[in-house]
């Protein structure tokens, strides 16, 4: 079984490489690339060369600033591009950029574009492409998705055809991860003025990019394909498959059955009950990595009964995290030794705790709750989410706390929380869409974060990780910034606001004889220089 970023033994993409440390007034050079060439086109037929993904639902839209799904990024990605990308460990690393520069304060940040570029309608990528795209994103009555996303924005300014500076509204220095992020692709000025001209026009339907493949058609719940670009800009990275056929499949089970006969060449999602048959088999490759998901039990510390720190240190300690994982993970996970998960970008291990049921009990005992008490659990409706809330609540019951599960559908359980209908514990997942450490924090532990306004449900606030978040992201200087993002992650698992459960794995099949295939912590599969044997 493969661990690594990519499956199958194959080079990662240019933009894929390291990026030096950027501090104030220094820059971020373009890595260097691959120096492997593309693979010339044999006589064969167009099938033996086509490249067909089985991913778990039909894209909700192919304009990058207009989902929030990563099953509609991963279907977007060999199309278009962003001035920024994430390494396989989230780290931002420029694409259509060739430098950038924060200035001291972390208010603005200068690109220097590369140039050469072409959308696949024949328009040139250049500062006013940026520009037109953020202020688009930006506007209100054009409706996008992302557009709170961006709203650190205050202004977009072009210097000349190959610099532009992104203004943020205050000091912010993630700014950077926000850029590197798939809703900061580049959309062709042409497509936009076309729907600025005509409104009808449908930007979800018809994607324009820069990437190493352009839109061929979207045939409604059958399949987005999708074929090379010719005058793609890094010819050392240039489009290796005849063509990409995106296939919607919601059943795990079809999927499945679909790569056993051979119908698909990978599948998304792989169920851990069916990881092992599958890596087993010799004409298959699985990949397995940690997410960027951490899985927790989150508390209302509004209540007496978790006000104590000892009561939600003895709830760590009562559960034993390897027997959740085999459990119900089928051994798919690692125990959560932080409040994010290892492959965000700023993560910082922390000491696990142990399980240790008669600890739990001796500091419940020093906390005055020696029989324990009683206490309900939400869950999701989900098969997996109410298994990890039972395996949760059996734990708890042994050292003396007794959790009764309700599971709701999600957006009546989300609705609760924001609106503390009754918090009391609840089975929580998140994950930071920016791949880095502010927003994998902020959002669940900052003060200014509590519910309904952000998803700090269980209203934990401590004076020195609220100073110490605001320092951080107004530090322009990466390493100071990350020892302050280490400091907040000391200091909240030592408070125990959650307990903290586990990282599951990513899970995602293929057949043998595909290669160059790159699966992202974030639940992207890119297969942009995927090649078919």
């Amino acid at each position: 079984m493969l661990v690594a970023g990519m499956l199958t033994a194959c080079s990662a993409p240019a933009e894929q490489a390291k990026p030096s440390a950027n501090t104030a007034g220094t820059s971020n050079a373009t890595p260097a690339t691959s120096t492997a060439t593309p693979t010339t086109q044999t006589e064969k037929k167009v099938v033996d060369k086509t490249i067909t993904l089985a991913v778990e639902a039909e894209p909700v839209s192919l304009d990058p600033q207009n989902v929030t799904d990563g099953n509609s990024i991963t279907v977007q990605r060999a199309m278009f591009e962003g001035l920024l990308t994430f390494t396989d460990k989230m780290q931002p690393v420029p694409v259509l950029a060739t430098d950038y520069q924060l200035n001291e304060n972390a208010t603005e940040i200068t690109f220097t574009l590369r140039e050469g570029v072409t959308f696949h309608d024949g328009s040139p990528f250049n500062a006013e492409v940026v520009k037109a795209n953020l202020d688009f994103v930006l506007d209100e009555k054009n409706g996008m998705a992302r557009r709170s996303f961006f709203s650190f924005i205050k202004e977009v300014v072009v210097k000349d055809p190959t610099h532009v500076t992104i203004i943020a509204n205050a000091p912010n220095s993630t700014m950077i991860s926000y850029l590197a992020h798939p809703a900061a692709s580049m959309k062709s000025l042409e497509a936009l003025k076309k729907k600025k001209a005509d409104p009808t026009f449908n930007l979800d339907r018809n994607p324009v990019g820069t990437g190493p493949y352009q839109f061929v058609k979207w045939k409604e719940n059958q399949h987005v394909k999708v074929a090379p670009f010719a005058n793609y800009w890094n010819k050392e990275q240039a489009a290796k498959a005849e063509s990409i056929v995106y296939k919607p499949v919601v059943e795990a089970g079809t999927r499945i059955n679909m790569l056993k006969a051979g119908e698909t060449d990978i599948i998304t999602k792989l169920p851990t009950l069916n990881a092992k048959e599958i890596a087993e088999d010799k004409s298959f490759n699985v990949y397995k990595a940690p997410s960027l998901n951490v899985y927790y039990v989150g508390m209302n510390l509004k209540l007496k009964k978790y006000q104590d720190k000892k009561v939600r240190q003895a709830m760590n300690y009562a559960v034993n995290k390897d027997e959740l994982i085999g459990g119900v993970l089928d051994g798919y996970g690692t125990v959560a030794d932080s409040a994010i998960a290892p492959n965000t970008y700023g993560y910082a291990q922390q000491k696990v705790y142990e399980y240790n049921p008669d600890q739990a009990k001796k500091m419940l005992e020093e906390a005055g709750m020696k029989d324990g008490f009683e206490a309900t659990l939400w869950t999701r409706n989900s098969s997996e989410f109410i298994a990890i809330a039972e395996n949760v609540a059996m734990q708890l019951g042994k050292v003396g706390i007794k959790a009764k599960v309700q599971a709701y559908e999600s957006g009546t359980l989300f609705d609760m929380l924001d609106h503390e209908k009754g918090t009391d514990l609840w089975i929580g997942r998140w994950s930071p869409g920016t791949g880095e450490v502010d927003y994998g924090i902020r959002p669940n532990f900052h003060t200014k974060s509590f519910a309904p306004d952000n998803n700090n449900s269980g209203f934990y606030s401590n004076t020195q990780v609220d100073k110490l978040l605001d320092e951080a992201i107004m530090t322009a200087n990466k390493d100071e910034a990350m020892k302050k993002y280490a400091e907040v992650q000391k200091i909240i698992y030592e408070d125990a606001p959650w307990v903290f459960l586990h990282v599951p794995d990513l899970i995602v099949a293929k057949t043998t004889n595909v290669s160059g295939v790159m699966v992202l912590p974030s639940d992207t599969v890119i297969v942009n220089t995927a090649e078919k044997q």
